[in-house]
C-alpha cells in the first residue's frame, strides 16, 4: 500500500471537518471570535499529525502519543514559551508552567458566566479541549476505522456549551454538528465500496428458497453497529441539553429560568466576573441567603476577589494549591492592627446557585460542609474565599469561624509605602489603558502623604467631590472604551466605582483588588437576611501591616442595596468625642479580642507541599477515563453487533448471522477462516488447528450442524432452529477455547482493535444461501438429517 493509501487524507479531512462542525457550538460560550483561528490551527494539526504517522507505518499505539507530543508543543509556544527548551519544546519548566496556567485557566472558567471574554486562558482551555477530542476522532474514525464510535467524542463538544448555556445553543448547530459526523461516516464508507469492487446478483440455488434475487453481502461487521451508535448519540445530543439546566445570562445578577431579572423562578446566580463592559440591571427582590452572626459589624459577603485587569475585565488569578475549607487557614497576618476578633457566622442559603460560598474577611474555618479536597469546597488561602469545582451552593448551610480585623483611623495612617513581595503584582496595569486614569488618580491624591489618605482622597472623590452618580441603567456606547466613557460621563454602577478606583490606586503605587459579594443584608429578628438587591462589587487595597482593607467608592444613592461606608472613612463630627455612630461601625466586644501576642498558634495557612498532589487529581483521572472508555468501545461495538446478528425471528437468519460472528471473532483472534469454505469444513478446519475440549467441540459442532441445516435442507425439512440464547451460549463456548491457545497480545489486539470492526477488512464470510454448490455429503447428508456428531468427525 502506498503511503498516500495510508495516510488517509481524505478520511483525515472529513475528520477534522466534523471536529469543525461540532466546534462551532462553542460560539456561544465566548463574547469574541478570537479564539477561532487557535483552536482551527490545533484542528489541523492534529490532523496532519495523524496522516504523516500512518503514512510512515507508525504503530497504531503509538500515533496518539506522537499527537499528544505535538498538542503539547503547540501550547507550550503559544502560552509557555519563556520556559520552553530551544524555544518551542515542552520540557519539565514549560510543562510546569502550564499546569499553573491550567490551574489558573480553570479558576476563571470555573467563576464565568457564558458569554465569556475570550481571555488567554480561556482560549488555552478551548484549545486544550478542542485538540484532545481532535486527537480522539482522529484515532477512533481514522486510524482504527470506526467512524461511527467517533460520534461520541464529537458530542461531547456539543453537550457541554448545550449545557451550560441558558436556553441552549441555537437549533442549527445540532444539525452542523451531525452533519460533520456523516460526512466523515460517508467517506469511510465510500472507502468500503471501493474495495470491496462492483456488487454481485446473485440467484438463490438452494431448495425452498425464495426466488428472488438480491446482491451478496459482505459482513465485515462494522455497519449495523455503526448506524445504532450513531443514533444512540445523535438522540443523547438532543436529549442532553434538555436534562442539564441552563445557566444564567451573562450579566451581573440574573435568573436560570429566563427572562429578565427579576421575573424569572429559578435561583439566582451571581457573576463573580466585575467587567466594566457590563451592563447592571436591576436585581430580583428575592432572598438568597440567611445568617446570624455574634459580630458587632454589619459586614459585607465575599464570593470572589478578582486581582487582574485585561484592560476590559476584572477576574482572578490562579490560587494557591487548593486547601479545604474544612481547615484552619488561621488568623491573617496584621501585625500592626491591635483589634482582632474571633467571630462566628451560621449562613443558610435560600436561592443562589453559585460555585462560591459568601464568607466573610477574613474567614479562616467553615463547618457543616464537604471539605473533600477533590470534590468538595476549597479555599483560594490568598483571598480567603471559598469554591468548589462543579458544585453549587443552592440549599447550602455552614458555620463560619472567622477573625474580624478592625483597623483604626491612626493604624492606617501609620502604614508606610513599602510593599510586600507578595502583592507586588497586585499593582499591575494593563497596556492601552487610558492616560485619564493615571492623571485624574494622581490629581485626586496630589496633596495625600500616605497610602491611607490616598484612599481617602479617592473615596470622597467618587462619593462627594467628583460629581459621579449611581445608576443601573447605564450603557456604554457601541465601540467605546468603557473606562474612559465611565470618567467622562461619571455615571455608572458599583463594578465600575470598584474596578475603577482599584486601578486607580495601583496608579499611585496602592496594591489593590475588587471583590464581588453582597452588602451585610437587612436584620429581620434574631436574622440577617440578604436579597439578590444586596449583590455588590467593592475594592480593597492592601496596607502594610494592616493587611487588606475595603473601601466602598460606590455613592450612597445604592442605599436600597445596603452599601455603607467602613467606620474609618466616615469625616469625624467635630460636636462628638468619637467617630459617628452607624450601623456598619466596627464596635467588637472586648471579651473576643485577641492581643498580638496572643496571635501565635492559632492557625497557620499549612505549607503549599502539604496541601495536597502537586499534580492535580482530575489531569490524572481524565486521560486515564477517556483511554478507558476508548478502550471499551470496540468491546460496546461488537455487542451491538452479535445482538442484531441474533436477534432475528427468523431462524436461518439467525443461525447464518451466528456463524457470521463466529467468524469473525475467530479471524480477529489471528486464526484462518477460508471465505469459501463450507460450515463443514471451516469447523474441520478450526478443530485442526485448535485443541477444544469435548464440550467446545460439541459447540463448534452444533452451530456447523445449524447452518448447513439452514442452507441446504429443504424449509420443510428443517426443525426447530437454535435460539439466540443457545447460539449465543456456544459461540462463547467456542471462543474461550480459541482464546485459550491464543497469545496474551493476541488476546489484547482483539479486545482492543479487532480487525472485525475495520471498515477495510476482507470480508468474513459470504452471507448468501446460494453460494456455491454445497460439499457431497459423505454419510446421510450434512444438514439432510444427521446428527449432531456428524461434523465431530472433523478432529
Amino acid at each position: 500500500m502506498k503511503a498516500l493509501d495510508r495516510a488517509r487524507p481524505a478520511a483525515s479531512a472529513a475528520a477534522a471537518l466534523a471536529i469543525m462542525c461540532a466546534a462551532s457550538t462553542l460560539v456561544p460560550l465566548f463574547d469574541s471570535a478570537r479564539w477561532v483561528v487557535p483552536v482551527l490551527a490545533i484542528i489541523a494539526a492534529m490532523a496532519l499529525t495523524g496522516a504523516i504517522a500512518r503514512a510512515a507505518k507508525v504503530p497504531a499505539p503509538v500515533q496518539p502519543l506522537l499527537q499528544l507530543a505535538v498538542l503539547l508543543t503547540l501550547l507550550t509556544i503559544q502560552f509557555a514559551q519563556p520556559q520552553a527548551a530551544l524555544g518551542f519544546l515542552p520540557g519539565p519548566v514549560a510543562l510546569e508552567q502550564l499546569q499553573v496556567f491550567t490551574r489558573e485557566s480553570l479558576v476563571v472558567a470555573d467563576a464565568a458566566v457564558p458569554p465569556v471574554p475570550t481571555t488567554p486562558e480561556l482560549i488555552y482551555l478551548a484549545m486544550a479541549g478542542v485538540g484532545l477530542v481532535s486527537l480522539i476522532v482522529d484515532v477512533i474514525g481514522v486510524t482504527l476505522r470506526l467512524p461511527a464510535l467517533a460520534g461520541f467524542p464529537l458530542l461531547l463538544l456539543y453537550a457541554f456549551p448545550a449545557a451550560v448555556v441558558r436556553g441552549g445553543v441555537a437549533w442549527w448547530l445540532l444539525p452542523l454538528a451531525v452533519t460533520g459526523w456523516l460526512v466523515l461516516l460517508a467517506v469511510d464508507t465510500r472507502a468500503d465500496t471501493r474495495s470491496w469492487g462492483p456488487l454481485l446478483t446473485v440467484r438463490p440455488r438452494g431448495p425452498g428458497r425464495s426466488p428472488a434475487t438480491r446482491p451478496a453481502r459482505a459482513t465485515g461487521g462494522g455497519g449495523a453497529a455503526a448506524l445504532q451508535v450513531g443514533v444512540l448519540a445523535v438522540l443523547a445530543a438532543l436529549l442532553l441539553p434538555a436534562l442539564a439546566p441552563g445557566l444564567a445570562e451573562p450579566v451581573y445578577v440574573s435568573t436560570a429560568a429566563g427572562g429578565p431579572a427579576g421575573t424569572g423562578s429559578g435561583p439566582i446566580t451571581i457573576d463573580p466576573f466585575a467587567s466594566l463592559r457590563r451592563d447592571l440591571v436591576d436585581n430580583p427582590q428575592r432572598e438568597v441567603l440567611r445568617y446570624t452572626t455574634d459580630a458587632e459589624s454589619r459586614p459585607y459577603l465575599r464570593l470572589v476577589a478578582l486581582e487582574r485587569f485585561d484592560g476590559v475585565t476584572w477576574r482572578p488569578l490562579a490560587s494557591p494549591l487548593p486547601v479545604p475549607a474544612t481547615d484552619n487557614i488561621g488568623i491573617p497576618d496584621v501585625p500592626a492592627v491591635a483589634d482582632v476578633s474571633a467571630t462566628t457566622y451560621d449562613v443558610a442559603i435560600t436561592d443562589l446557585d453559585n460555585a462560591q460560598l459568601p464568607v466573610p474577611y477574613a474567614a479562616a474555618q467553615l463547618s457543616g460542609i464537604d471539605g473533600d479536597l477533590d470534590a468538595g469546597w476549597v479555599w483560594d488561602t490568598a483571598t480567603r474565599t471559598v469554591s468548589g469545582a462543579g458544585l453549587s451552593s443552592q440549599g447550602t448551610s455552614y458555620r463560619v469561624a472567622s477573625y474580624q480585623v478592625s483597623p483604626t483611623r491612626d493604624e492606617l495612617r501609620a502604614a508606610n509605602d513599602a510593599i510586600d513581595p507578595s502583592v507586588e503584582q497586585l499593582l499591575a496595569l494593563p497596556p492601552g489603558l487610558t492616560p485619564d486614569l493615571d492623571r485624574l488618580a494622581r490629581e485626586v491624591t496630589r496633596e495625600a502623604d500616605t497610602p491611607y489618605a490616598k484612599a481617602l482622597a479617592m473615596v470622597r472623590w467618587f462619593t462627594q467631590d467628583g460629581g459621579f452618580v449611581y445608576s443601573t441603567s447605564v450603557t456604554t456606547p457601541e465601540g467605546a472604551d468603557p473606562l474612559q466613557s465611565f470618567l467622562d460621563e461619571r455615571v455608572g454602577y458599583c463594578q465600575q466605582f470598584a474596578g475603577t478606583m482599584a486601578l486607580m490606586a495601583r496608579a499611585v503605587g496602592l496594591p489593590s483588588r475588587v471583590v464581588v459579594g453582597f452588602t451585610g443584608g437587612r436584620q429581620e429578628g434574631g436574622e440577617r437576611v440578604v436579597h439578590a438587591r444586596n449583590a455588590h462589587a467593592w475594592p480593597e487595597l492592601w496596607f502594610e501591616g494592616v493587611g487588606w482593607v475595603w473601601f466602598e467608592p460606590t455613592p450612597r444613592s445604592d442605599a436600597g442595596g445596603g452599601v455603607a461606608q467602613p467606620d474609618y472613612t466616615e469625616p469625624r463630627d467635630n460636636s462628638t468625642d468619637g467617630d459617628a455612630a452607624t450601623d456598619n461601625q466596627t464596635q467588637p466586644n472586648a471579651d473576643r479580642r485577641i492581643p498580638p501576642e496572643e496571635r501565635e498558634g492559632l492557625g497557620a495557612v499549612p505549607p503549599l507541599g502539604a496541601a495536597g498532589p502537586a499534580f492535580p487529581l482530575w489531569a490524572v483521572l481524565l486521560p486515564l477515563g477517556l483511554l478507558a472508555l476508548l478502550a471499551c468501545a470496540p468491546s460496546a461495538a461488537i455487542a451491538l453487533r452479535r445482538r442484531r446478528r441474533l436477534r432475528s425471528a427468523d431462524g436461518a437468519t439467525r443461525v447464518e448471522g451466528a456463524w457470521s460472528e463466529l467468524a469473525d471473532s475467530v479471524r480477529d483472534l489471528g486464526w484462518s477462516w477460508p471465505l469459501s469454505a463450507t460450515p463443514r469444513n471451516a469447523a474441520r478446519g478450526l478443530a485442526h488447528q485448535l485443541r477444544f475440549t469435548e464440550g467446545e467441540l460439541d459447540a463448534l459442532s452444533r452451530l456447523a450442524n445449524a447452518v448447513e441445516r439452514a442452507r441446504y435442507a429443504p424449509r420443510a425439512a428443517v426443525g426447530a432452529e437454535p435460539s439466540a440464547a443457545e447460539l449465543r451460549g456456544d459461540i462463547r463456548t467456542v471462543l474461550h477455547g480459541v482464546r485459550r491457545v491464543s497469545a496474551r497480545g493476541v488476546r489484547i489486539r482483539a479486545a482492543l482493535m479487532p480487525a472485525s470492526l475495520r471498515r477495510d477488512a476482507p470480508p468474513m464470510t459470504i452471507r448468501d444461501t446460494g453460494w456455491g454448490a454445497p460439499e457431497p455429503a459423505t454419510t446421510a447428508g450434512p444438514g439432510r438429517g444427521d446428527d449432531a456428531s456428524g461434523p465431530r468427525a472433523y478432529s
